[in-house]
């Protein structure tokens, strides 16, 4: 049974449920793909320290990256998944349901969706992908957003495989003192 974002929190009545409670949502031979609970929180930063390595970056500390996993249990419009397989938690991904005035419709953004590098082409990938299609089919979605860096071309051609296609548009991130910004004049 697919169990979305909203019929989660309806049937639920909060987003942090205990893993006995949690559905599985898209059952299959390479695994299934439910909702997270807080008990992830490790399993999945194992994941993103994986990602990181992957884009060169440090992997989070992980009192601060629990402590992001929990507000992400708790906000209304976000949403962490993960993929298990025989071994355990093997792929996560996190989504964000937001209206969109540039496009004028609902669009699901996909800021992190990252497979164990043990557990890659064995369909765990493609699990994760059609959950946040189902999830964007029952918001309303009409666009479904993420990033690959350009150098990673596994991940792009898998991307292009499953119907997205590469856009001209330039991701920009400010990543200085947010209170003292640069001056644009210098």
């Amino acid at each position: 049974m697919r169990l979305t974002l909203r019929a989660c929190r309806e049937r639920f009545g909060l987003r942090n449920v205990p893993e006995g409670q949690v559905r599985v949502m898209s059952p299959g031979a390479k695994g299934a793909v439910r909702w997270a609970v807080a008990a992830d929180a490790r399993a999945v930063h194992r994941l993103a320290g994986e990602l990181a390595e992957t884009l060169g970056d440090k992997p989070p500390d992980f009192a601060a990256f629990r402590e992001r996993l929990l507000e992400l249990l708790d906000e209304p419009r976000a949403g962490v998944l993960v993929a298990e397989g025989e071994e355990g938690v093997a792929g996560a991904a996190t989504l964000w349901i937001k209206p969109d005035l540039a496009h004028g419709d609902v669009v699901v953004e996909v800021p992190m969706l990252v497979v164990s590098s043990v557990a890659r082409r064995r369909g765990v990938g493609k699990l994760l992908v059609d959950e946040i299609r189902g999830v964007a089919a029952a918001e309303g979605a009409t666009l479904i957003e993420l990033i690959a860096t350009s150098d990673n071309t596994n991940a792009r051609s898998f991307y292009r495989s499953l119907g997205f296609v590469e856009t001209d548009h330039v991701s920009l991130e400010f990543v200085g003192d947010m209170q003292d910004p640069p001056d644009p004049k210098e």
